[in-house]
């Protein structure tokens, strides 16, 4: 079983904070305490709407929850939470989880609102680029700046926008359209805020279609907003895929066998059936040509626009001309525009990796200083400056032999050194080597000086985390005890169950009755690969009294194009039985394949009738059911093996009917 999904299945733990003196303790086990606010919002969490409160569901539910303690404190007694990689485990989803904590959630909630309604509208955009390269000095950057404003200052006195990008942008692809980019919805891509709004900025005050000048990773654009629309958002769709012979170029062929396809699918075929049988997208095709969902902007416009036209899902359109080849498309599903509140999750985890997110994280670093009160000593900082030498901007460079050792700055309770500081602009040789394009040492030092204590503001609020937020802290419960229960689990039930011959047979023996087949068929599936009808009827007709065997042999030796699958399918598989009926010798009528031009049919060979499954046949079945019994086994054991102290005043007080 998956780790991750185990987890998922237990107990989400509460978000309470309630003083001692009113949250009681509601049971023990083994003597550790398990207080009413953390049973009454799991209880409430789990239960949903059924948590009426009542006798019955309240002691269905101690009882769930009493044994998943009782495991917990066997895998403790196990000492399971001081084996090395589930410690590394833990600390893992720790660091999942943190990255929620280490932001300013009123700056986080602003750029999550920011998305949340740009993403109501789609934007058509044009632009112009000068561009830039990763690391360009000062002099090419000023010489990108002046570009880019003189191709502003000649479109604001009247050069048409597409013409000015048609002469000067650096993007070759969009120049030669005039500048059109396409479609774009928030939030784009990590390293294009800026662009992102200045794009809405232009939207918003409607006056002027184009921006001022805006700077990316890529160098600086001027942007033009062409149109603007409802937003689409995302589409699920399948598709079949005929390929053209030459890409770009129209082919005859390959549209008359689309054609011919989307003529049978309308006729009632299977759309699913016929992408795995004739698409030429292979990625997609044993998927019945599901692509999944996909965004504005991500195939070409034919595409996209044929696949939102569809109304409704399961509808489907005619064939699709694009670069590639002829798709016919089917809507499968569509993202609707979620209330904020359930968007919102997503969109903060999205800002998390993307640079906005250091808008937030610098608020919060600026907090925990105030805080903790942090100071840093001027003094000692400028000694630092004037010691660096003319090697500072190179790889040459290293920490100066008569460095002196003093407090730098306050964190708290925490004192940092001159040589903690040292050690961390030596690590950060990428970050002193970019100070280099300015050439101004007390600059670089600064920066390297704010990024150190960024870290340690970080490293400082994290080790609080527990203590500040009680969400958090029961979040991590939460995992610690599902990594306890899932690794006590695996050893003394999944395992045991698993590698346990002699504990499976004798428990298969035991209970041999629960495994028994149904009546059962044997099928064969069988494919003339000829176009010739006479011949096929022949075969047909000819397997009507006799086996598949000395059909092959009178008709097919070389085994050339006459193919058959079996299959043994029990008789409550229904749908393996459509167009059959459930007798020995019954055939399906010839039918011809009008696509790939071959006949088929299938034929009822021999019924198999019930019987006992062997142990072989029925291991997983068997194993799952193993697992069950030694798990029940494992539960009693515990239950003899630690005390359970339940306060019954406490319980009834939780009752309310």
């Amino acid at each position: 079983m998956n780790l991750a999904k185990f987890i998922t299945l237990l107990f989400v733990l509460p978000n309470f904070l309630i003083g001692q003196s009113s949250d009681p303790v509601l049971f023990k086990v083994a003597g550790n305490p398990i207080h009413v606010s953390e049973f009454e919002y799991i209880y409430n969490k789990n239960n949903g709407k059924d948590a009426d409160f009542s006798k019955k569901s309240l002691e269905d539910y101690l009882n769930l929850y009493t044994k998943f303690k009782l495991k917990v404190q066997a895998a403790r007694d196990m000492r399971l939470d001081t084996v090395p990689a589930l410690i590394k485990e833990l600390e893992g989803y720790r660091q999942q989880l943190t990255s929620n904590y280490l932001n300013d959630k009123e700056v986080t909630d602003r750029l999550a609102r920011e998305v949340y309604e740009r993403q109501k509208k789609d934007l058509l955009l044009s632009h112009i680029l000068i561009s830039l390269n990763n690391n360009p000095t000062p002099a090419d950057t000023l010489k990108a700046f002046n570009q880019i404003n003189d191709i502003y200052q000649k479109i604001k006195s009247g050069m048409a926008f597409s013409e000015a990008a048609k002469t000067y942008s650096n993007d070759v692809n969009s120049a030669r359209t005039g500048g059109i980019l396409g479609w774009f919805s928030a939030m784009m891509p990590d390293g294009f805020y800026a662009l992102e709004n200045a794009a809405y900025a232009i939207s918003e005050q409607g006056s002027f279609s184009y921006s001022a000048p805006v700077r990316s990773r890529l160098g600086y654009h001027i942007l033009k907003l062409e149109k603007e629309r409802p937003a689409r958002r995302k589409i699920e769709a399948a598709h079949i895929l005929i390929k053209k012979k030459i890409k770009g170029y129209p082919d005859e062929l390959a549209k008359r066998k689309a054609d011919s396809l989307y003529t049978l699918i309308k006729a009632g075929n299977s759309f699913e059936e016929f992408a795995r049988l004739h698409s030429d997208d292979k990625t997609s095709s044993h998927q019945g040509g599901n692509i999944g969902y996909f965004a504005i902007n991500q195939y070409e416009q034919n595409f996209e626009d044929a696949a939102h036209a569809l109304k409704a899902n399961g509808d489907y359109s005619s064939p699709v001309e694009t670069n590639i080849g002829y798709h016919i498309i089917k809507r499968l599903n569509k993202e609707d525009e979620l209330p904020y509140d359930r968007a919102k999750r997503k969109i903060q985890a999205d800002i998390t990796r993307d640079s906005r997110f250091t808008l937030a994280q610098g608020t919060l670093i600026e907090k925990i200083k105030t805080e903790a009160k942090f100071n840093y000593n001027k003094e000692a900082f400028n000694r630092l400056v004037n010691l660096m030498d003319s090697n500072f901007f190179t790889y040459k460079w290293k920490v100066p032999d008569n460095l002196v050792k003093e407090k730098l700055c306050t964190l708290g309770k925490l004192d940092f050194s001159t040589d903690q500081f040292m050690d961390h602009v030596k690590s950060n040789t990428r970050m002193r080597l970019q100070g280099a394009e300015d050439n101004n040492v007390r600059n670089a030092m600064q920066n390297l000086f704010d990024d150190f204590i960024s870290q340690k503001c970080l490293q400082y609020e994290e080790g609080r985390l527990e203590d500040k937020y009680p969400d958090f802290k029961s979040l991590m419960r939460e995992y610690r005890e599902g990594i306890l229960l899932f690794e006590a689990t695996k050893n003394v039930v999944w395992d045991k169950a698993s590698e346990d011959t002699l504990g499976l047979k004798i428990f298969y023996d035991k209970n041999k009755s629960r495994y028994l087949w149904d009546e059962r068929a044997v099928i064969l599936s069988v494919t003339i690969d000829t176009n010739n009808t006479k011949i096929a009827e022949k075969i047909y007709n000819k397997h009507k009294g006799t086996s598949i065997d000395k059909l092959i042999s009178k008709f097919d030796k070389k085994k050339s194009f006459l193919s058959f699958q079996k299959n043994i399918v029990e008789k409550k598989s229904t749908d393996s039985y459509v167009g059959l009926n459930f007798q020995k010798g019954f055939m399906s009528p010839l039918d011809k394949d009008k696509i790939n031009e071959n006949y088929h049919y299938r034929k009822i060979e021999t019924i198999l009738p019930s019987g006992q499954k062997s142990l072989d046949e029925a291991r997983g079945y068997i194993i799952a059911d193993y697992q069950e019994y030694l798990e029940g086994l494992w539960t009693d054991e515990l239950k003899a093996k630690y005390k359970v102290e339940l306060n019954e005043s406490v319980f009834n007080s939780l009752i309310k009917k």
